[in-house]
């Protein structure tokens, strides 16, 4: 599981219980939270509908079936971890939480074509198994604790696969609606802000028809029902809220290249000093490299010269004041935003360097001043 696990509060913790085809699972704390709170919701009905189990047993059952949704939501997060694997995505995990579950994974070659094939194929695994639910109905007509069970797990299923095939971020079916959208506009940025506001206008919808379910009368919900829908609702609108700035940080790395970025390199002669580095203008802007004893790169880090004093930087090696600069974060000059930002943040050294088609390095871009590009703020200059 991801690092940050350790950081989140302890409702909801990733708690890992193994592995499925190789995808490692993990289970919230918060998805423990609300299976009591669905036992409690399903254990009166239960009672109801079979008067003559006990509250213990009826407890029991309404359990079972918290179990049995979980596993249908495990199934729904496989079958997108497994699409995931087919179109060459890698580390994917899954975790099942207090909203269902999500699978986690790299893309790599993202393209609308694979993104909607990963997207649907979870909820399509719930509408599979509602069908074949239907079918052991039909043939098996099971009555009692059986029958309740697999009638309810047929139309959770159901439910599901619906409800995630509803046209807006952060559902699956939003992604379908990105798909479609990045391939009309060819831009997933600009797909994925139109899927954030089809999200919002889905959790609107739903309002509206609760709305107009109550004025017409006959619907009467109670408290729970009220609270279920807000724990439905609310992330759904923040998720999308979240998509639509997500779409909106894309946007802007889309539209940002390498070359506009550009800072001038200089590169020291083998055993040059820091006071070299000083005198090629690594304090003021540009990108000093210094060559390794092993014969690779290090950039010189303006503030480690800073902290040489002045009396020694003649005599102290540029090397010293360096770390490695050619360690894979290497771009061309008409490489994207979202490119360079990966690079940068990979760097050791927070240096990109920017290498054209004659192999040539023709200057290097900061990662500061790729955080200002994306925040929208002039790169800060020094002042000579």
């Amino acid at each position: 599981m991801p690092a940050t696990g350790s950081t989140r509060p302890w409702y909801d913790r990733p708690l890992r219980v193994g592995a499925v085809a190789g995808v490692p699972v993990a289970v919230s704390t918060s998805w423990v939270l609300v299976t009591v709170f669905m036992v409690a919701i399903f254990a009166p009905q239960i009672r109801r509908t079979l008067p003559e189990l006990g509250w213990v047993q009826a407890g029991a059952v309404a359990l079972a079936y918290t179990l049995i949704l979980a596993l249908s939501v495990l199934l729904h997060e496989v079958a997108h971890a497994l699409a995931a694997r087919q179109v060459g995505w890698r580390d994917s995990s899954i975790e099942i939480t207090l909203w269902g579950g999500h699978t986690s994974f790299e893309a790599h070659e993202e393209s609308p074509g694979r993104s909607l094939y990963v997207s649907v194929v979870g909820p399509l695994v719930n509408l599979a198994l509602g069908a074949l639910g239907l079918v052991l109905q039909n043939a098996w007509d099971p009555h009692g604790v059986g029958g309740l069970l697999l009638y309810m797990a047929v139309w959770s299923n159901v439910a599901v696969g619906v409800f995630n095939l509803m046209p807006g971020l952060p559902l699956d079916g939003g992604r379908v609606v990105e798909s479609v959208a990045w391939k009309i506009t060819g831009s997933q940025a600009k797909g994925t802000i139109a899927a954030g506001w089809a999200g919002r206008v889905v959790v609107v919808a739903v309002l509206a028809a609760v709305v107009w379910a109550l004025t017409r009368g006959g619907f009467e919900p109670g408290m729970l029902t009220f609270a279920a829908l807000a724990l439905v609702l609310l992330p759904l609108w923040s998720g999308a809220g979240r998509s639509i700035q997500h779409g909106r940080l894309r946007l802007t790395l889309e539209s940002m290249q390498a070359a506009q970025l550009l800072r001038p390199v200089q590169l020291l002669a083998p055993g040059a000093s820091v006071a070299s580095a000083e005198a090629a203008g690594v304090l003021y802007g540009t990108v000093v490299l210094a060559s390794a004893p092993d014969g690779g790169l290090l950039r010189v880090l303006p503030e480690a010269v800073l902290a040489v004093p002045d009396a020694l930087r003649g005599g102290t090696p540029a090397t010293q004041a360096g770390v490695p600069a050619d360690d894979g974060a290497v771009v061309s000059p008409d490489a994207d935003g979202d490119r360079l930002a990966r690079a940068a943040l990979e760097s050791i050294s927070g240096t990109v360097l920017v290498v054209d088609e004659q192999g040539r390095c023709v200057g290097a871009v900061r990662r500061e001043d790729v955080v200002a590009a994306i925040q929208g703020r002039p790169r800060k200059e020094p002042q000579q």
